[in-house]
């Protein structure tokens, strides 16, 4: 037990810089070359990116945001990682701070997605395959319903994106937002 407590003591005495010195296993330089050309249906987005979206409301009514995306090779390069981080929204909703994380999975040929929105309490997973010119991930929201998130229009120093939900047939765009590479 005293051990224990030295620990934890001498732990908390470490500067907070340490960051990401503390995790040199996590951030790789690039993609696995077993299966980089799989890889690069996300690994296409590594970088730092700004962002303007549109959330549409049920009421019909909508709020704006702003924000930043850092998207990095992770896990030895066999996954991809990004931090969405809104920095000014329209409305008093609280900035919104989460992650992705994405790997491709040859078992099934398709990606395998987590999103975790740790302020409110969030995670999401998807399936994500490419379909022609877009990606498109589908999953399900907390309260069963089906959602899809689509990346379209996808440049170099662009993307489009766009998160669905599934009202009785009909799609639902319920949010969207146009990233550019910084």
């Amino acid at each position: 037990m005293r051990i224990f407590a030295l620990i934890l003591i001498v732990a908390s005495m470490a500067p907070l810089s340490v960051g990401q010195n503390t995790f040199p296993t996590l951030l790789a330089s690039g993609p696995d070359p077993t299966y980089k050309d799989k890889l690069q249906t996300f690994g296409q987005f590594v970088g730092s990116w700004t962002f303007a979206g549109t959330e549409f409301h049920d009421d019909g009514s909508h709020s704006t945001d702003k924000g930043e995306i850092r998207c990095q090779w992770v896990l030895e390069g066999r996954a991809v990682q990004d931090v969405f981080r809104e920095t000014s929204r329209s409305d008093t909703d609280s900035l919104l701070h989460g992650t992705t994380i994405r790997f491709y999975d040859p078992k099934i040929d398709a990606w395998r997605v987590t999103w975790i929105n740790p302020g409110a309490g969030v995670v999401r997973t998807f399936t994500g395959r490419k379909s022609g010119q877009e990606i498109v991930m589908e999953g399900a929201a907390e309260d069963g319903t089906s959602i899809r998130w689509i990346f379209s229009d996808i440049k170099s120093d662009s993307f489009h994106w766009r998160g669905e939900k599934r009202t009785n047939s009909t799609w639902r765009v319920y949010e969207e937002l146009d990233a550019r590479r910084k």
